[in-house]
């Protein structure tokens, strides 16, 4: 910013304002804005329009800029500002753009005496949404605390309240949101082969609209575009998958709203895992905590996409070009396979068995094996059925030995896990003696606690010798259950000092008897989710899973978070993969999506289409980012058919594939949908493969598969829709059809009427 020469005051008691056209040596022009106000909320400005090939758009732009100005003062003037960098000004709307009309050395309106300042001064407002008044002379940003001063000496001014009453700090004006100049397409596939679909994706386009109208929440402060996306696929039933899609955004948007500064990265990765945790605390405490789900979610704001997940997930980016290499963004920790996470989780008392993660359980595996994976020191050496005395315990230690001792072991024997399995055994020897001989009663109480099941209602009723039966008020069942929950626990507290892991175990269990029995559940309900507690589950890291993850933590939730920058001009793709889509290489990937790089549907199609047949579902969403002016190739030279056609005007042609949840009526309907929407998807991917392969069996292929009357049309006619002007059509297929190049097929689009396949032919 600076003080223009031209803009000094004619007297003492002036404001002006001044719009000069800059002329450039290459004859463009520009609109150049200068104020020099002596108003205490106000400062010098310097602000440049675009460069423009005509002088008369340049004169629009300086009134635009002036008109700005005076109705919104510097913030508004910078919006504008920005804008018009996109804007094109039509003939229409040059006409009456005159230069003399623009402020030039001239007084602002109302600006000649203090009154009348002041007068003009109580009328500032701060840009954005979401003020609301705090004072006669303050207003508030209720999300972001942030206060904004309307009059007085520090009017126009931000402040934060001080940790001292009545202490106010300065702060920042509010981030001026930026409008990048790019476009964003994004779709998402599912595969279902067997079972149930227990995947859920979420695409939220424009998040300022959606927080808006859906959560009456202000989001003025993100840069533009500023989308959302959500990748959730459940472990033992869809429940949890449904219940994060329905909410994240929920979570996330209040958390994004807090502050109206500029966020760094870091900031926004970090809002992104906390909006994780949020999700995965309240699914523990819902009505199926023990279903679970992995977790994707990812904000693109402006030309930034930050992500964060949890659980069998993987974000793959593919810049454009064909030698460019994929790179890996995010890739979770949770697959089964790794030593390092096989180790953390035998630690817990988990265990692999036929490829899923369980709970300890001694059936089938060696010595050495159950030792290790023992969840207490009671365990390790004695049977349901062994007394509880240092007799028995001295006579347990003395077969194990044996039997695990290393220099007992053959050749083929794992000496590093017999070794480990040895120093366990005689550890535990020595604990289980010293509390012997701290306190018996004690130490059978401790036993009993920690041989509970108190993940199911009836084992955490019988520990606390309370009602079992589900209920819809639990309120004073659990007040019964802390009273004795409590009273367990100090009957421990004496063998604190010789066997701490296992009290600490122990007084975990009594706590979670306590949600167990909190929690409000039907007969019906109850059935169906301590059904779940039989399965094995394929990860070890995810959200819910409340029987894995408490009160030992075999599975854990502990989210990763990345971010990229998308370079000015380049077009890159991100894909976001989750279960068997996130378990392929990155060659695949490449391959699958290298002949779409302006189609994500078909992308995240292909990717399904190549994850593992065995696998029950697989699910993925593709998001391409790229500058918004794409070379749609030479201007169409064919003959109008109809007078008074503009330059916003393409033929195409398109194949039509109808399904089942299409409700509308469709009078253009050749014939009724009786495809699932899978079937319709795959069925377009197909078509579309082979039209890529051979452009002229279009004819053939739309009188076959269309579900549209245009279908029916002879020759090469086949499938035409005529000249369409923009706006004729529905949003989404308006917008890919008009970004074509000719002869250029479009992506698999979901209309109303079903999945379109278009051509624009010019």
């Amino acid at each position: 910013m600076s003080v223009h020469p031209a803009c000094k005051p004619v007297s003492g008691d002036f404001h002006l304002v001044t719009v000069q056209i800059k002329e450039h040596v290459l004859k463009s022009f520009s609109a150049t804005l200068t104020c020099n106000l002596k108003v205490p909320y106000m400062k010098a400005v310097h602000l440049e329009g675009p460069p423009r090939a005509a002088k008369k758009e340049a004169i629009k732009d300086g009134l635009e800029l002036g008109r700005k100005f005076l109705a919104e003062g510097e913030a508004g003037a910078k919006t504008i500002c920005i804008r018009l960098k996109k804007t094109k000004w039509s003939a229409q709307q040059l006409e009456g753009a005159k230069e003399e009309d623009l402020p030039f050395n001239t007084p602002l309106p109302g600006f000649h005496d203090k009154k009348e300042l002041l007068q003009i001064e109580e009328a500032i407002f701060p840009p954005g949404e979401g003020w609301t008044r705090h004072s006669d002379n303050m207003l508030v940003h209720e999300l972001s605390q942030i206060f904004f001063t309307q009059k007085g000496e520090k009017a126009g001014k931000y402040f934060r309240r001080g940790k001292a009453a009545g202490q106010w700090t300065d702060v920042d004006p509010p981030h001026v949101t930026e409008d990048h100049d790019i476009f964003v397409r994004s779709a998402s596939a599912s595969f279902v082969r067997k079972g149930a679909k227990f995947d859920r994706a979420v695409i939220l386009n424009d998040i300022t609209k959606i927080a808006r109208l859906a959560l009456k929440l202000p989001l003025s402060f993100v840069d533009r575009p500023s989308n959302a996306y959500g990748l959730f696929q459940g472990v033992r039933s869809s429940e949890a998958a449904q219940w994060c899609a329905e909410n994240f955004h929920k979570k996330l948007f209040p958390r994004l709203a807090a502050k109206i500064h500029t966020y760094e990265t870091h900031e926004l990765q970090t809002v992104l895992e906390e909006t994780l945790k949020e999700l995965d605390s309240e699914l523990l405490k819902s009505a199926y905590p023990f279903s679970g789900c992995s977790a994707l979610v990812a904000l693109l704001l402006g030309n930034r996409l930050i992500v964060a997940g949890c659980g069998d997930v993987q974000i793959i980016v593919l810049p454009a070009g064909k030698k460019a290499t994929a790179e890996k963004l995010l890739d979770c920790m949770g697959r089964l396979g790794s030593s390092e996470e096989e180790d953390r989780f035998l630690k817990a008392g988990g265990m692999l068995s036929q490829g899923l993660l369980r709970r300890h359980d001694p059936t089938g595996l060696d010595d050495a094996q159950r030792i290790l994976s023992a969840p207490n020191v009671f365990e390790v050496l004695l049977g349901d059925e062994d007394v509880l005395e240092e007799k028995q315990v001295r006579s347990a230690y003395k077969k194990l030995a044996l039997r695990v001792h290393p220099d007992k072991q053959g050749g083929s024997a794992d000496k590093k896990a017999f070794e480990a399995a040895f120093a366990r055994l005689e550890n535990c020897k020595e604990t289980l003696e010293a509390m012997i001989a701290e306190d018996l009663n004690s130490c059978k109480e401790l036993r009993r606690i920690l041989k509970c099941e108190v993940t199911t209602r009836a084992g955490a009723a019988a520990l606390l010798d309370l009602e079992k039966a589900p209920m819809s008020d639990t309120e004073d069942l659990v007040k019964d259950a802390e009273k004795a929950s409590k009273e367990l626990i100090k009957k421990l507290a004496k063998l604190q000092v010789v066997a701490a892991p296992d009290v600490s175990q122990a007084i975990a269990i009594c706590e979670e008897a306590v949600k167990t029995l909190e929690r409000v559940v039907t007969a019906e309900s109850l059935s169906r989710m301590e059904l779940q507690l039989k399965e094995g589950v394929p990860l070890s890291r995810a959200l819910g899973l409340r029987d894995l993850r408490a009160p030992r933590p075999i599975v854990v939730m502990q989210p990763l978070s990345a971010s990229y920058t998308v370079a000015t001009g380049s077009t890159v793709r991100f894909g976001l993969l989750c279960g068997s889509t996130a378990a392929l290489g990155d060659e695949t990937l490449l391959k699958a999506a290298a002949s779409h790089e302006r189609r994500p549907k078909v992308t995240a199609l292909q990717w399904n289409a190549s994850a593992d047949p065995s696998a029950a579902c697989s699910t993925a969403v593709c998001i391409s980012v790229g500058p918004t002016k794409v070379d749609t190739g030479p201007a169409a030279k064919k003959a109008r058919t109809t007078p008074g056609q503009s330059g916003d005007t393409v033929r195409v042609r398109h194949i039509l594939l109808r399904h089942q949840q299409v409700k509308q009526a469709d009078p253009m309907a050749r014939r009724e949908g009786a495809r699932s929407v899978q079937e319709a998807e795959e069925a377009a991917l197909k078509a579309l493969e082979a039209l890529l392969k051979t452009p002229l069996q279009f004819p053939k292929l739309c009188r076959e598969l269309s579900d549209c009357q245009s279908g029916e049309q002879p020759g090469n006619l086949c499938g035409d829709l005529g000249w369409l002007t923009k706006g004729q059509t529905e949003a989404v297929l308006d917008e890919a059809i008009f970004a074509l190049a000719p002869n250029e097929f479009s992506d698999v689009l979901a209309g109303s009427r079903g999945f379109h396949i278009v051509q624009r032919l010019a």
